[in-house]
């Protein structure tokens, strides 16, 4: 299995092998990820010494998250299964993966809300319960929608300045958990379903929709 999480601007890979070699990387902000996501997964290969079109199952994080990240992780599984007609898919929640780590820390009593930061005082969220299962779909909201959460809210690692939240950090160790999870109950789609998970326009699509409607 080839798991990637390229949805922050940390980026975690895992490479696991039939044999159950585990290979990990992360990739930290500073790096280009669409210069150096497929380059660390041929070293990855390398490293467990396995050819790419071995892999059986492709698990990657299709957001909600950076509109770049996003793009990159599900193109690099869609060139994949384009070469490998083989190959399985399976699409990973950002959210659910933050909830699923809070989760499997046994500490919460009660439900809770994960969040990210989508910038310009908008959040992408969603509602778990203490076994970190999904309550409603992921969703954008304002600050003020935010603010006006009454439940417990955790924030992914660094995603807010001055932050007043419990924040959560995504391991390569948790992306693989996760995704052997998903793997084990049989949630896999097929490549016409793996898709981007944006929940909003992107900045440049915004503008030009913002202009449209002025010059109409």
């Amino acid at each position: 299995m080839l798991a990637i999480n390229t949805a922050f601007m940390t980026a975690n890979l895992v490479l696991k092998t039939e044999d159950r070699k585990v290979v990990m990387k992360t990739l930290d902000a500073k790096s280009k990820h669409s210069e150096n996501v497929l380059n660390t997964i041929d070293l990855m290969c390398e490293e467990a010494q396995v050819d790419i079109m071995d892999v059986d199952k492709v698990a990657v994080v299709t957001g909600p998250g950076s509109f770049t990240g996003l793009r990159i992780g599900v193109a690099i599984a869609k060139a994949l299964g384009c070469a490998n007609e083989k190959l399985k898919f399976i699409s990973l929640s950002s959210l659910e993966l933050m909830a699923y780590i809070i989760a499997k820390s046994g500490k919460r009593e009660q439900n809770f809300v994960c969040a990210i930061n989508a910038l310009s005082n908008l959040f992408f969220v969603a509602t778990f319960d203490k076994n970190g299962i999904k309550l409603d779909e992921e969703r954008i909201i304002d600050k003020q929608q935010f603010e006006a959460i009454d439940l417990p809210r955790f924030a992914f690692a660094g995603d807010f300045q001055n932050c007043q939240m419990d924040e959560v950090d995504v391991s390569s160790a948790d992306l693989l958990q996760f995704a052997e999870l998903k793997a084990e109950a049989g949630e896999f789609v097929n490549l016409e379903e793996l898709l981007p998970k944006y929940l909003r326009l992107s900045q440049a699509e915004d503008s030009l929709l913002k202009k449209v409607k002025k010059d109409v």
